[in-house]
């Protein structure tokens, strides 16, 4: 079977459905993304992820799918990077400040602990009611690694995961915020394997959700007003690690949400639908670092989220994720297993 026929969604109109919804990291720009889920869920009068048959999360975007999984309100999600988010990005003593990107990380992770810790309490993966994937890099094996509900059989480990470690993991961007370590190992931000994984969502859905059956897969994809990181061309070639500081993870991000999108859209056609917007050079320098929390990034990404949202509402690609309710998944183990494992 080639790799078209076995991951292009079917096109009959009569067959099932699977709507994923996909959203990337980029630090405070997730606020972003953020917005654009609280108007999305205002909109329907009801938890989002009833519309989604997985939703998929990296970095700051992992943050917010184990919170729409976990039934947060999409108010309090966006009010987590908007209301707290120097609480994230603002933990930096003396030390952290003369020895940020050299010796130690930028920022303590303290504070992203603590307000994960207030949003999601003692939950863990699960608990969970929807289903999720989502990416990070476990840097005791160099390989990624997916935290995933138990929709599978043979996912029999991250049940046990509290949603506070895998945030913590998935969240864990190099430079700006120290290693994560918990019981499983340690771990570095997923956005070093698949910063934007609608194909990760895809392939999960294929592979382990409807194997072997014809179906319909759509994804929707929510980025966070990443530019591709250039060179100006009065930039030196020779750089060491104080000359390229953030922008070396910056073009790792953009240069992998330009390959997700242009696979994405070559496999999926109109099943494939991407919200996200490219910063005026204006705005680019508001929104360009990370980590940067401003009254000139907040309104920002606030305005063109809502312009955003207020363009896509009409378009009929869009009305489809709208009206989609997802089914009740199968979980095989933890405390909502619901499925016996069929025999081998």
């Amino acid at each position: 079977m080639s790799f078209l026929e076995k991951y292009e969604s079917a096109p009959d109109d009569d067959v099932p459905e699977y709507h994923v919804l996909a959203l990337s990291g980029g630090g405070y720009r997730g606020l972003y993304t953020a917005t654009i889920l609280n108007q999305l869920e205002s909109l329907l009068g009801k938890p989002l992820a009833s519309h989604f048959d997985l939703i998929c999360g990296t970095s700051a975007g992992g943050l917010l799918a184990l919170g729409l999984a976990a039934e947060v309100p999409a108010e309090q999600l966006q009010a987590m990077f908007e209301v707290h988010g120097k609480k994230i990005f603002g933990n930096r003593n003396l030390l952290r400040r003369w020895a940020g990107f050299l010796c130690m990380a930028k920022h303590s992770n303290h504070g992203l602990r603590d307000l994960l810790g207030q949003t999601f309490g003692n939950k863990t993966i699960g608990d969970l009611r929807h289903r999720v994937l989502i990416p990070t890099v476990n840097y005791s094996t160099g390989m990624g690694q997916f935290f995933k509900t138990p929709h599978h059989p043979s996912f029999e480990l991250d049940h046990r995961m509290s949603l506070t470690d895998v945030g913590l993991a998935t969240s864990a961007a190099p430079t700006y915020f120290p290693i994560a370590q918990n019981n499983r190992g340690v771990y570095v931000d997923g956005g070093l394997v698949g910063n934007a994984p609608g194909l990760f969502g895809l392939h999960e859905v294929h592979q382990f959700i409807a194997p072997a059956r014809k179906i319909r897969v759509r994804v929707l994809s929510i980025g966070t007003m990443t530019s591709g990181a250039t060179m100006p061309y009065s930039s030196t070639l020779d750089r060491g690690i104080w000359q390229w500081r953030e922008s070396l993870f910056s073009l790792v991000i953009s240069a992998q949400e330009s390959s997700v999108d242009y696979m994405l859209k070559q496999l999926l056609g109109t099943d494939y639908v991407s919200l996200d917007e490219k910063p005026t050079p204006e705005q680019s320098t508001d929104i360009k670092k990370l980590d940067k929390v401003s009254a000139a990034a907040t309104n920002t990404l606030k305005d063109r989220a809502n312009h955003t949202f207020q363009r896509s509402i009409g378009e009929a690609n869009f009305q489809v994720f709208r009206k989609h309710i997802a089914q009740k998944p199968a979980f095989y183990h933890g405390p909502n297993k619901n499925s016996e494992i069929p025999n081998a």
